[in-house]
Formats: C-alpha cells, sequence, structure tokens
C-alpha cells in the first residue's frame, strides 16, 4: 500500500539534513508547492530521501553542498557529485556576513562530467514560525556562476537564498532564481513515522495541489 503511494504521488526536491538528522528515519515533509519526500535512510549525517516518483537523492548534513547524488528509477538516469575544491563545511563555524567558494564535479551515468563552481555567504539567524512552532533559522545565499575563458569575470547561472532549521535538519524555506526561471517553496509540515496516514496525506497533498481559483478583484 505504501509503495503504491510512492509510485502515484507526483515529484520533489527537498534539501538537507542537519549533523544527524533531527527528524527520524520514516518522517515524510510536505513543502507548499506541493513537493513531498520521505527520510529513507541516516548514515553519520548523509541524508537518503525518496520522492513519490521513486526518484531518491543523497544529500550531506551541511545545507549549502548541492545534492551528492540523484537516482531517477524509471528512467534509470543518475548523477553524482563531489566537492572538488574549496572547503564549505567552513561556513557552519564561521560568524555572520562570513562566505565561502568550493566548486563540484557532476558524473552522470553517461561518464558525462561538468564542474559547477558556488558563493555562498552565511546572512546571519532569524526566527520564524515554522511547521507550528517558533524556530531558529540560520539564513544563507548561495550563487552558482562559471568564470569566463577569456576575461576571468564570474556569469551568473543561478541563485538560492534560504533558511535552514538545524532543530528539524531541513531547508525551511527556498528562493530560487536562474536565468530563465524563478521559484518558492516554504515547509508546511513535517510527519513522524507513526503519524503517517496516506489517505490523509493524499488528502492534505491534493488540497496544496489543487490550483486556487481567480477571484473576480484579483482578475482584474
Amino acid at each position: 500500500m505504501q509503495r503504491r503511494f510512492w509510485i502515484q504521488l507526483p515529484c520533489i526536491l527537498a534539501l538537507s539534513g542537519s549533523a544527524i538528522a533531527a527528524v527520524p528515519v520514516g518522517s515524510v515533509v510536505i513543502y507548499s508547492d506541493g513537493q513531498v519526500e520521505k527520510l529513507l535512510s541516516d548514515k553519520n549525517g548523509i541524508l537518503t530521501w525518496e520522492d513519490d516518483r521513486k526518484r531518491t537523492y543523497v544529500r550531506s548534513a551541511n545545507p549549502i553542498i548541492p545534492v551528492l547524488e540523484r537516482k531517477e528509477f524509471l528512467s534509470g538516469r543518475s548523477y553524482k557529485q563531489v566537492v572538488s575544491s574549496g572547503d564549505p563545511n567552513s561556513i557552519l563555524i564561521k560568524p555572520p556576513g562570513s562566505r565561502v567558494e568550493f566548486s563540484v564535479v557532476r558524473t552522470r551515468n553517461t561518464g558525462e562530467k561538468t564542474k559547477r563552481t558556488w558563493e555562498c555567504v552565511r546572512q546571519g539567524k532569524t526566527q520564524k514560525k515554522v511547521a507550528g512552532a517558533l524556530r531558529d533559522l540560520d539564513d544563507y545565499v548561495c550563487e552558482r556562476f562559471v568564470y569566463h575563458r577569456k576575461f576571468w569575470t564570474r556569469m551568473f547561472r543561478e541563485t538560492k537564498k534560504f533558511s535552514y532549521s538545524a532543530e528539524l535538519g531541513l531547508v525551511v524555506d527556498l528562493k530560487r532564481k536562474t536565468r530563465k526561471t524563478s521559484s518558492r517553496k516554504k515547509l508546511v509540515t513535517v510527519i513522524p513515522p507513526d503519524k503517517v496516514d496516506y489517505r490523509r496525506l493524499s488528502k492534505k497533498l491534493r488540497k496544496i495541489r489543487t490550483p486556487k481559483p481567480v477571484s473576480a478583484s484579483t482578475a482584474k
């Protein structure tokens, strides 16, 4: 019954965890855009999540490090990423305003390799109500770019502004912008393993994903 649920629900991309996952294995997280993931395992802070389309994501405990591994069950496509230069973990102990630059090498299942360079700034701490409780958050801004081969200037590729809860081990608010698109999602709820009811969960997701009707005043 649970397997059928994960095949039928549409998909999500979620972000990171804490040094030791604050949510127990088997928990389900839901975001405001209808994205949903289930925590499959936590091996010394390396977290494996699965979405409802049977895609798995391996993530570091450090929220600024991109997905370490992604696999698509149906298509067989996958990639792995490793930090090739810089020290992204250093930002975790630096004061607000500190920045760190690092690069990762992405290797696809086809053998193709690409290099991605990021610069992240630790903005500081805030307090916001998240998933029904007031929580301490760490705010970050990360920009991905490439260096021009001739002039060695930066060329923008992507920006991520996000808030991370060490208490939950989750990114709870993410704004993402590329050269062509922009998006935002917030954490709606975290459901512990013993509270996961797939019938109620499906109902909640349908409510989130159903487009709200446009009022006459808004249409004008």
